[in-house]
């Protein structure tokens, strides 16, 4: 399988200028270091990295770095046709990370390797910041801030993130209902954590957000395949979520991040159907939630 390696470019000046209020000679790009960029289009996981490196402009080379491999399929229990879908990796990207994982980012004249996609989205603003980028931080000012956007990052991506797969990939309904149900208990305490606030710390996209969006995007796929039920309702505290998400989804970094919908289902079918084997699905069949995965998943 051939791997696609391509210059990214950034959202343009003026767009980015507009969704925060600026002019387009305040975003004016400095000097940084371009980085190489280990992805997969149709990873959340990777997603956060890519809106953290739009939201700086960051130049980086863009390497599709995971794909898959189909196998023939099979009449297994009950007479169920089967078949399973195997991750495969690059070279380059196992060269780099030998996990396999994705964001995987390099400094290509160094063999400085940052992964972990929460510590990819801090080291990225980290970066960017060090070399004269003037969009604003994806972290707040304030310590006790920083604390709490961190707390809540990790907090959606436990509860809100993790149990997406969960929903896809149990085997009976009481088993995905229940997780659907954590899921929006998790997106209701989110809601009302945010408030009447643009974004979860205040004026400008952070951690926190950049942690829920790729999944927050994503949730239209549980009702596409689990049915109505599966739908994440429009009231209470949730109307915050639903208000923050369209709030989002107008960024120009947010835009350009986000995957075709109709493809992004076609993907996802392997996860819905239990055909997926990658170290989240195996995870989630083993019992443990998709962000626990180990080694031998």
């Amino acid at each position: 399988m051939a791997t696609l390696a391509r210059v990214v470019a950034t959202p343009p000046l003026q767009r980015l200028a507009r969704a925060y209020g600026q002019t387009a000679q305040h975003f004016a790009p400095p000097t940084i270091p371009p980085l190489k960029y280990f992805s997969a289009w149709f990873c959340p996981y990777a997603q956060r990295a890519t809106i953290a490196l739009q939201h700086h402009a960051v130049p980086h080379v863009l390497e599709e770095a995971l794909g898959w491999t189909i196998t023939e399929s099979t009449v297994g229990e009950q007479g169920r046709t089967e078949e399973a879908a195997y991750h495969w990796k690059s070279p380059a990207l196992l060269a780099a990370n030998p996990a396999g994982m994705v964001p995987t980012l390099l400094e290509e004249g160094t063999g400085l390797v940052v992964k972990e996609s929460l510590v990819a989205v801090e080291f990225v603003n980290e970066y960017a910041i060090m070399h004269g980028s003037k969009a604003p931080s994806l972290m707040p000012r304030d310590p006790f801030e920083r604390a709490r956007a961190r707390v809540w990052a990790a907090q959606v991506n436990s509860k809100a993130c993790s149990p997406y797969y969960a929903v896809l990939c149990k085997p009976t309904r009481p088993e995905q209902l229940a997780a659907f149900e954590g899921l929006v208990g998790s997106l209701r305490q989110f809601g009302e954590e945010l408030g009447g606030r643009k974004f979860f710390c205040g004026d400008s996209l952070s951690l926190t957000d950049v942690a829920l969006l790729p999944w927050a995007y994503r949730f239209y796929v549980l009702e596409h395949y689990r049915g109505s039920d599966f739908a994440i309702p429009r009231d209470g505290d949730l109307l915050y979520y639903h208000r923050w998400l369209e709030r989002c989804l107008e960024l120009p970094a947010v835009q350009s991040s986000c995957p075709d919908k109709e493809k992004y289902l076609e993907h996802i079918k392997k996860y819905a159907t239990n055909s997926a084997r990658s170290k989240v699905a195996n995870a989630v069949r083993r019992g443990a939630q998709a962000h626990e995965y180990g080694e031998n998943d």
